[in-house]
């Protein structure tokens, strides 16, 4: 009777101490774009936004398009969107649109920052802007906080050329976020692209992730 007696006893001093436990380390938001489910959008026909990866992705990415083109009147197929992250391993990650799914695993860096590259690449209707978000969030001494930065700063503006001006076929921006040493973070890198009509794709996202050593 007396272990009989233990057992529950036993059960709530385990689910008291668990409870004590905090819970991981989570992004509040996760925006269109930025890892959760998107529809497939192709992008124009020498995007290759649905094939490659791993090495195939990083010499893409290394293949700059050079030239100018003329904004076409009407155009359907959005921008190919880019990304390579220095996450202070061996060699850089590369991604490119559309957002996959599932979520891909996250890389876990060496020192707290990062340094993320940018490209947009649109062949046949030219570009228009190119932004790198990265929406994190930190754990220092068990307060948790949640941050974004954007490259350039996030802005209500619609990206437009007249038909007929002549636009780069390609545009690159770098980003560099520096994290508190002492903080677990959690975080996600993405790049918006915009072409010069205005359509948009998103790169699939990077996540991270530091522990500071002990």
């Amino acid at each position: 009777m007396a272990v009989r007696a233990l057992v529950p006893l036993l059960a709530i001093l385990l689910v008291t101490a668990c409870g004590g436990d905090r819970p991981p380390l989570q992004i509040a938001s996760d925006d269109t774009g930025a890892g959760t489910e998107a529809p497939r959008v192709a992008g124009p026909p020498d995007a290759g936004s649905r094939t490659g990866h791993g090495a195939d992705l990083e010499v893409q990415f290394a293949q700059p398009a050079r030239g100018l083109v003329r904004v076409p009147t009407t155009d359907r197929s959005p921008p190919l969107a880019m990304l390579r992250l220095d996450a202070g391993a061996s060699r850089p990650i590369v991604h490119a649109s559309p957002v996959r799914r599932p979520r891909r695993p996250t890389v876990t860096l060496v020192r707290p920052a990062i340094t993320a590259t940018a490209l947009i690449r649109d062949a046949d209707g030219g570009t228009g802007r190119i932004r790198v978000s990265v929406v994190y969030a930190t754990r220092c001494d068990d307060t948790d906080r949640q941050h974004a930065a954007y490259f350039p700063p996030a802005q209500i503006q619609n990206i437009r050329v007249a038909p007929g001006v002549r636009v780069p076929v390609q545009r690159t921006r770098r980003a560099q976020v520096r994290f508190p040493g002492g903080c677990e973070v959690l975080g996600k890198v993405f790049v918006e692209a915009t072409n010069a009509s205005g359509l948009e794709s998103f790169s699939d996202p990077i996540w991270f992730d530091y522990k500071p050593r002990d």
